[in-house]
């Protein structure tokens, strides 16, 4: 889930509601946050956090390749609302994969980060993290899940730099974030392929399966009455 910016980020209303954005998903985020270490002191289940968020990490993973593969696979820029929010910089980052890398943080993130935050505000007002050990443990995957989709597409971009720091090297080079050799997987044409830019941890396997061509030949399979009509 992570799209190049588009063209209308650059303008000052947009980028302003992504400021707002941004703020919102700090402020909530860290409400959360103090929500869950009382919910800790409460429950305890401390040691489960961080396999929690090693499975929150991994999910934001898997989403960032459907999303991926539907922007990819289907719809238009035409299409209403999603074709210029997520169709169309999803198109054009093939035929222009290093644009990226001209984005500031506020505007490679900013889409994401919208997509985020209504989540994390679901949480605050209807998930009773510090009175439930469920609803703690929710509470904890969704905040975490909501990091990761934030940041794909900063990883995204870190893939792209022909020289990245020395700290993103490392996290590349141990599969924490996605890697540029991972990644130029995808830019291989048809780039069909390799859809998840989080870490990448799921594209080997949803590779092996052929998950998304299969849901591709399903829904592009041709109509049954025109398939009769054809063998007539």
């Amino acid at each position: 889930m992570s799209a190049p910016s588009l063209p209308e980020n650059r303008f000052a209303p947009f980028r302003l509601i992504q400021t707002a954005a941004f703020i919102l998903f700090a402020s909530v985020s860290i409400a959360i946050a103090m929500d869950l270490i009382e919910a800790a002191r409460r429950f305890g289940y401390v040691w489960s956090i961080p396999l929690v968020a090693i499975a929150a990490y991994a999910s934001a993973d898997l989403l960032s390749g459907i999303v991926h593969f539907l922007a990819d696979n289907f719809g238009s820029p035409d299409t209403p609302f999603l074709g210029k929010a997520f169709v169309m910089p999803f198109r054009d980052h093939h035929t222009n994969p290093e644009g990226i890398l001209e984005h500031p943080f506020m505007i490679a993130n900013g889409n994401n980060c919208l997509i985020s935050t209504p989540p994390l505000l679901a949480i605050v007002f209807f998930v009773p993290v510090t009175t439930s050990v469920a609803g703690y443990l929710f509470a904890a995957y969704s905040l975490f899940l909501c990091i990761g989709v934030l940041l794909t597409n900063q990883f995204h971009k870190w893939a792209h730099m022909p020289s990245p720091s020395r700290a993103v090297r490392w996290l590349q080079d141990k599969g924490i974030v996605l890697s540029k050799e991972h990644h130029d997987v995808h830019h291989m044409s048809p780039f069909d392929t390799y859809y998840c830019i989080t870490t990448g941890w799921w594209n080997p396997l949803l590779q092996r399966l052929g998950l998304f061509e299969k849901v591709i030949a399903l829904f592009r399979r041709p109509p049954l009455s025109s398939t009769r009509e054809t063998s007539r």
